[in-house]
C-alpha cells in the first residue's frame, strides 16, 4: 500500500454481476372491487371537502394597495362624470 493515499478513495473488490436478494418480499394487499370503490369514494369525498374549505376566496386576500387604487380610481371616475355633467 502506498502511503499518503486516502483509503476511502481506493478501489475495493467489486462483485460485478452478483445479485443480492432482498431480505423480505412486499406482500400486496388485495381488495374486493366493492371495498376498493368504497375506499376511493370516501377518499374522494374527503378531498372535495378539503377543497371547498380552502377555496380561492378564503385563502387569498386583496392587497390594501389594490383596494386604495380601486377607490381612488372610482372617485376619479365619479368626479370626471360629475364635472362633465355640470360643465354644460
Amino acid at each position: 500500500m502506498v502511503a499518503g493515499i486516502n483509503n476511502s478513495m481506493q478501489n475495493s473488490d467489486l462483485n460485478v454481476g452478483v445479485v443480492v436478494p432482498p431480505n423480505k418480499h412486499y406482500k400486496p394487499v388485495l381488495f374486493s372491487d366493492r371495498e376498493a370503490s368504497d375506499k376511493f369514494t370516501a377518499m374522494n369525498r374527503e378531498i372535495k371537502a378539503e377543497q371547498k374549505h380552502y377555496s380561492f376566496e378564503d385563502t387569498k386576500k386583496t392587497p390594501t394597495l389594490v383596494k386604495w387604487l380601486a377607490g381612488i380610481t372610482g372617485l376619479g371616475a365619479v368626479a370626471l362624470f360629475l364635472f362633465s355633467k355640470f360643465k354644460k
